[in-house]
């Protein structure tokens, strides 16, 4: 029997009421919530939050975009809280670019004595300090702090759902689901691989049996509207198979702005030296 908290009740409303992975699903909710948070006055004006959107150079492409469509939408003090922190990231680029002094590096390349050879691997070398001096005043040195939220509430969800396929009735239940897109398939896995469970193989052999059944689903959808768009089917009624990209699509990548799928590098919370 599964607990009822947050967490679980959570996971059930996006395997009910969601059309696509319900972990993409609690990515979007809690992304726009979180978009309304971080545009609050007692947000925007928290001296240590602040810290972090200057650490981090503002926020990553996605969020800096949502962010001033969420500002623009009403409700967020007209976007004083985007300026807020807009500004702050503004004039901390503008000092650190100012304290960096092309001149000494000038001084570096021009520098007389040597072959014409010489000068110019100084000249070079003067470019390469120079443009990672640039990048580190501009990227800064840690991750978007909205990204860093929506991770750790990924993670919790995640452990939440593996623990619940710990449970004989839930896997049942899960059979019938939509199952998960490929990023979040992946995550579940290392989660169960690394978690004390009951049953981890029964957890695996579940999640991947939903996935090749999903999968195959999409493909028949796929060959159905690739198939249709031949000359001699032309004219037969359209069917679920108009939505086929869109389903590859959410089962491939998931949400737009999920994190990366690929299984050569660590997932997000899992990293110590994040980048964006």
């Amino acid at each position: 029997m599964i607990e009822k908290n947050i967490l679980t009740i959570a996971i059930l409303e996006g395997i009910e009421r969601s059309d696509r992975c319900p972990l993409c699903y609690l990515w979007i909710k809690s992304e726009k919530r979180l978009m309304e948070y971080l545009l609050k006055n007692e947000v925007t004006m928290s001296p240590e939050f602040r810290e972090r959107v200057l650490a981090a150079r503002g926020f990553c492409n996605r969020h800096m975009h949502l962010l001033l469509k969420t500002a623009d939408g009403g409700g967020t003090e007209d976007g004083l809280g985007y300026a807020l922190y807009i500004q702050g990231v503004v004039e901390s680029i503008i000092k650190a670019l100012a304290s960096l002094n092309p001149d000494n590096l000038s001084a570096l390349g021009k520098s007389s004595g040597g072959s014409a050879i010489a000068r110019r691997r100084r000249q070079r070398q003067a470019l390469v300090l120079l443009s990672s001096r640039l990048e580190r005043a501009i990227v800064g040195e840690k991750p978007c702090p909205a990204c860093e939220s929506l991770w750790s509430s990924e993670k919790g969800y995640l452990e939440t759902l593996v623990r619940m396929l710990d449970d004989k009735d839930f896997r049942e239940d899960f059979k019938a689901s939509r199952g998960l897109c490929l990023p979040h398939f992946i995550s579940a896995i290392r989660i169960a691989s690394q978690s004390k469970l009951k049953s981890p193989l029964d957890v695996v052999y579940t999640l991947m049996e939903v996935e090749i059944k999903h999968l195959q689903l999409v493909n028949n959808y796929l060959s159905e509207f690739i198939r249709k768009h031949s000359w001699d089917f032309r004219n037969e009624p359209p069917g679920l198979e108009v939505e086929a990209n869109r389903m590859a699509l959410n089962m491939l990548v998931g949400v737009e702005g999920l994190y990366s799928r690929s299984l050569k590098i660590s997932l997000p919370w899992e990293s110590e030296d994040r980048r964006r």
